[in-house]
């Protein structure tokens, strides 16, 4: 006994393990998985190395790198005195008032930019898997009734060569029935091959096998305040205003302080003199340098402003676009599901009728064909239905 309830447990255990291993994946697996293949995410942390380069720099108590001077003045080839100076020195760039401050807001903005695009790109991913995943459900119902419909035209072409075997139908209703037999045949081959290029399609956009499964019940906000494609345009936004203030800041090239040692001997034979040299150099500002730069930055703050205002109403829109389609697929749903409840009916009579001989083989067909465009109406408004939920998610900036 405790050597079959071993085998049992081991077993079940097997089968729940099968079972795990294709369980289908969650969207939010699927975005993960897509949103380490794509090329947004490969170039990330260059970026972000970037900005902290900048950041360490916009730290630092100069504004950019020192240089170095090295002269040496003779009177050799003039009246040959011994007049000799040599003089060595660094010249120190300093910050100009405020530049250092806006080059640090700059630095902050981009970085906030940063953490916002890959949102707004991970959305725009979520979109694609959602689509696909909606497509793939629905071309999935769409193969199981092309598949339900050639199992039964071939029960029915068979029931029918029996019959006209047994000379109780004419030649003709075998070759109607072998007709539609072809015919369903065709519709599930076109079902599949549309079916597996879905499925490839999600292959390429996330490396899974198996398609996600949307999740229908996950609750809608009402608010698009938060959408992750607004937030990178406010991002823009500030972006472009902290180029500006560093524009305005910035007026003039960085001044330098100078720091030399000179060694001098005014005549031959004279003791060398060493002497410490200072000096500051405080560049002037002009028109010629700010003014292009400063048009630009301005351009630059105009263009976001109303890159911001198109896209706060675009998705807008959107959503609204998208609440009213669920509506409309809602309604749609129900329609398609109470026509399929009755053409499922009508056939069955049907069928029951030509089983006792009551109606033609014509009348069959027509109410198997009404049955199958029904049921795939049907099929087709939920995986719509399906789609307009997802879609509803999308518009209000959710992610998986």
């Amino acid at each position: 006994m405790r050597g079959r309830a071993a085998v049992l447990a081991g077993f079940l255990a097997a089968v729940a393990c099968s079972a795990t291993a294709q369980a289908p994946p969650t969207l939010g697996t699927a975005l993960q998985a897509a949103w380490q293949l794509s090329a947004s995410q490969r170039s990330l942390s260059h970026r972000q190395d970037e900005l902290a380069a900048r950041q360490q720099a916009a730290g630092a108590w100069l504004s950019g790198a020192p240089s170095v001077t090295v002269s040496h003045r003779s009177d050799r080839f003039t009246n040959n005195l011994g007049l000799r100076e040599y003089e060595a020195g660094v010249a120190l760039p300093l910050w100009s008032p405020g530049v250092r401050m806006a080059t640090a807001n700059q630095v902050g903005a981009d970085q906030a930019a940063l953490l916002a695009e890959p949102l707004a790109y991970k959305l725009k991913l979520a979109g694609e898997l959602r689509d696909i995943a909606a497509s793939t459900a629905g071309a999935a119902l769409e193969l199981a009734l092309a598949e339900r419909k050639l199992g039964e035209a071939k029960t029915l072409l068979q029931d029918t060569q029996r019959r006209v075997s047994s000379g109780d139908s004419p030649r003709i209703d075998a070759l109607q029935a072998s007709a539609a037999e072809r015919q369903a045949a065709g519709l599930t081959s076109q079902a599949r091959t549309a079916f597996a290029a879905l499925q490839a399609q999600w292959r390429v956009l996330t490396g899974l096998a198996q398609v996600a499964v949307l999740d229908d019940a996950a609750p809608v906000s009402d608010s698009v305040a938060d959408h992750p494609t607004l937030v990178a345009a406010q991002a823009r936004v500030r972006v472009a205003q902290s180029r500006l203030a560093l524009a305005e800041a910035d007026r003039r090239e960085a001044p330098e302080l100078g720091v030399g040692i000179t060694r001098e001997k005014a005549l031959a034979g004279d003791v060398a003199q060493n002497a410490l040299r200072l000096s500051l150099r405080i560049p002037f500002g002009g028109t010629n340098r700010n003014a292009p730069r400063l048009a630009a930055a301005r351009a630059e703050l105009g263009t976001a402003y109303a890159d911001f205002d198109t896209t706060q109403r675009q998705v807008q829109f959107d959503f609204d676009v998208a609440r009213s389609a669920l509506q409309s697929a809602q309604a749609a749903a129900v329609l398609a599901n109470e026509r399929a409840a009755f053409s499922a009916q009508a056939q069955a009579l049907v069928a029951k009728s030509y089983q006792l001989g009551e109606s033609d083989l014509p009348t069959r067909l027509r109410a198997d064909n009404d049955r199958f465009e029904a049921d795939l109406a049907a099929a087709r408004t939920r995986a719509d239905l399906q789609r307009a939920i997802a879609r509803l998610h999308q518009s209000s900036g959710q992610l998986p």
